[in-house]
């Protein structure tokens, strides 16, 4: 799977067979990441019926790739905070 930035403008979209033969009604929309939240709550039978397209790209996340992205987004660390990142700087000092 590609993935591209978080921040990346999409759209979660039902579907009416929860194939990703077409999209319907739009859910929500907001980041990837954002996208990535929302689903992240739901059952992995409702994350089936819906699509996240990335809105600036002739993309389409269809429900396997979703699930492939949430397990990759779960097994990712988060990143350094700005206090971590002070005290690096400070011992190279």
């Amino acid at each position: 799977m590609t993935t591209y930035a978080l921040s990346e403008p999409a759209t979660i979209r039902r579907t009416a067979t929860g194939s990703d033969a077409g999209a319907g009604e739009v859910v929500t929309r907001g980041s990837l990441a954002d996208c990535a939240d929302v689903l992240q709550g739901w059952s992995a039978k409702d994350r089936a019926s819906v699509l996240i397209d990335i809105d600036d790209m002739d993309l389409r996340y269809g429900p396997a790739e979703i699930e492939e992205l949430l397990v990759f987004l779960r097994g990712e660390s988060p990143g350094l905070s700005n206090q971590d990142i002070a005290e690096i700087k400070d011992t190279d000092s």
